[in-house]
C-alpha cells in the first residue's frame, strides 16, 4: 500500500535507515555484555554456598562459563535496551566533534 504524498502521515512514516556506523554499535553491544557479566557475576556471588561437597574449581570454572553465556544470549536479545542508548549516545559524541 502507497501512502499519497499529502496525507498527513506520510512524513511519519520512515524507511529502513541502513546502519550509520556498525562499527559503534558493536561497541555498544560489547559494552553491554560486559556490564551484564558483571552484573550476573555478583547476582552469583550472593548466592550461599554449602552441602556436602565442597565447590570445585571446575565448577567455579564451568559456572564463569555459564554465565558468560547467560550474558551474550542476554546481548543477542537486545531487550534490555542499554547498547541502544550506549549507540545513541556515542553517536551524538561523535557528531559533536
Amino acid at each position: 500500500m502507497k501512502i499519497p504524498s499529502n496525507s498527513p502521515y506520510f512524513n511519519q512514516v520512515e524507511a529502513p535507515k541502513k546502519e550509520e556506523h556498525p562499527e559503534i554499535r558493536k561497541v555498544a553491544k560489547q559494552f553491554e555484555g560486559l556490564f551484564l557479566n558483571q552484573v550476573v557475576s555478583a547476582m552469583r556471588k550472593t548466592v550461599v554456598k554449602g552441602g556436602m561437597v565442597p565447590e570445585s574449581n571446575a565448577e567455579r570454572v564451568y559456572q564463569s562459563m555459564l554465565d558468560s553465556e547467560y550474558t551474550e544470549k542476554m546481548t543477542d536479545t537486545e531487550q534490555l535496551g542499554l547498547s541502544q542508548m550506549i549507540y545513541e549516545q556515542l553517536l551524538r559524541s561523535s557528531r559533536a566533534r
